[in-house]
């Protein structure tokens, strides 16, 4: 009798330390669980090589998201168009933790499209960068300094949109080929003529 007692008592043991431990996974894991999200998205005329879902988005170096879709805009928007009218971006929707942003204070209320136009005036946009030499990237969102213009977008996006600034690499890359079209306009042979 003593024998089944004790298997009696080890089921309610094994049984309380598994409903236990759920409890404290959930507790541990609500405040992630239940804390408020957004969804923004961009839109990048360039290649975004090295950037999946998952990647990260950071604000000056600090984690404030990660990418959840990388798309294309003709898919979601200019569904009335033929496909040679519409435009051939490339949709990348990010989820962010508002109050790691600044919430209502910093960069202000980001949970409202006019409130984020006044930081997109200030220069706000989102970049991809490249993270060391693996050939991945991510989203770095900051205030650029000229603004970049905004893409030409004819309809309203589906969440709070922000727009997009050249990535660096394209930068460098397009600053490299505009040299090289200078060098190869040049006139060697007129400017040794005359430097003789």
């Amino acid at each position: 009798m003593s024998l089944k007692a004790n298997y009696f008592k080890l089921g309610l043991f094994v049984i309380g330390a598994i409903i236990a431990g759920a409890v404290v996974l959930v507790v541990i894991g609500s405040g992630r669980w239940f804390q408020p999200k957004l969804m923004i998205e961009t839109y990048f005329n360039e290649s975004v090589q090295g950037l999946d879902v998952g990647s990260k988005l950071k604000y000056r170096g600090v984690v404030i998201g990660e990418v959840k879709s990388i798309g294309f805009t003709y898919n979601w928007y200019q569904q009335d168009r033929p496909m040679e009218q519409r435009a051939r971006y490339v949709l990348v929707e990010a989820q962010i933790q508002p109050k790691l942003f600044g919430g209502r204070s910093g960069a202000g209320d980001l949970t409202e499209q006019k409130r984020v136009d006044l930081e997109i005036e200030k220069g706000l946009r989102i970049r991809l960068a490249p993270q060391g030499i693996t050939g991945t990237s991510y989203l770095e969102i900051d205030y650029v300094d000229p603004p970049p213009p905004v893409l030409p977008i004819d309809w309203v996006p589906g969440n709070i949109y922000i727009p997009s600034a050249p990535s660096t690499v394209t930068t460098v890359v397009n600053s490299v080929v505009d040299t090289l079209q200078r060098l190869h306009n040049l006139d060697i042979e007129q400017a040794l003529a005359n430097f003789n």
